[in-house]
């Protein structure tokens, strides 16, 4: 499930040269990838900094790992959609945003089977009940299979942040606790090596 981690790197640009030598179409999907991980920066809780990174021929996804983890949430769902396409081969990684430095965001990453991880997020995820929709001018909460779409509230406005929450979120802390816990004794790997054996674009 867990093959290797790459620890205190420069997070972005060990991404691009995956995404230089893996990604033929849809390169630009990174560019939103990096203002993902900016963002993060600025958080202080672990969940809104650690992410599930999925790198495709055709572009990249850049998952919350809380998402993935909680049923029916839109990580989740991309993140097994793409398990089950065997035509298009998927790198995946789990990463963790530690700190800015100058012009790059510093953190771990972690190399992913993602067949493994993706028969263990089927047995381990948990099932999302509410969510908290987060507008302009206020929020609401409701049970997931009420949920809205995306379009502005007539109240609130603009729709800024979806958040699926379980029904006990102490579930999920303890869950994602125990994904950290298990990365953290992986062998240390060399990112310039995996990179340079790493899938080539063709």
């Amino acid at each position: 499930m867990y093959e290797m981690r790459f620890s205190d790197i420069d997070v972005i640009r060990f991404m691009g040269q995956v995404v230089q030598k893996h990604t033929r179409h849809h390169q630009s999907d990174f560019e939103i990838d990096k203002e993902t991980l900016w963002r993060a920066v600025g958080h202080q809780a672990v969940q809104d900094r650690s992410f599930i990174w999925l790198c495709r021929t055709a572009g990249t996804w850049l998952l919350l790992e809380r998402d993935v983890f909680l049923k029916g949430t839109s990580g989740d769902n991309i993140f097994n959609f793409y398990a089950e396409q065997a035509s298009d081969p998927v790198l995946v990684f789990a990463v963790e945003v530690k700190r800015a430095v100058a012009d790059t965001v510093m953190g771990d990453i972690y190399v992913l089977d993602y067949q493994a991880y993706h028969r263990h997020i089927q047995s381990a995820a948990l099932p999302a009940e509410t969510v908290v929709l987060r507008y302009e001018r206020g929020e609401r909460m409701m049970r997931v299979d009420s949920m809205p779409g995306s379009y502005p509230d007539m109240e609130y406005g603009r729709l800024i942040s979806v958040r699926y929450l379980p029904h006990e979120q102490e579930d999920l802390e303890e869950l994602l606790w125990k994904e950290r816990q298990e990365r953290e004794h992986l062998e240390e790997g060399d990112p310039d090596a995996f990179i340079k054996r790493s899938s080539v674009r063709g």
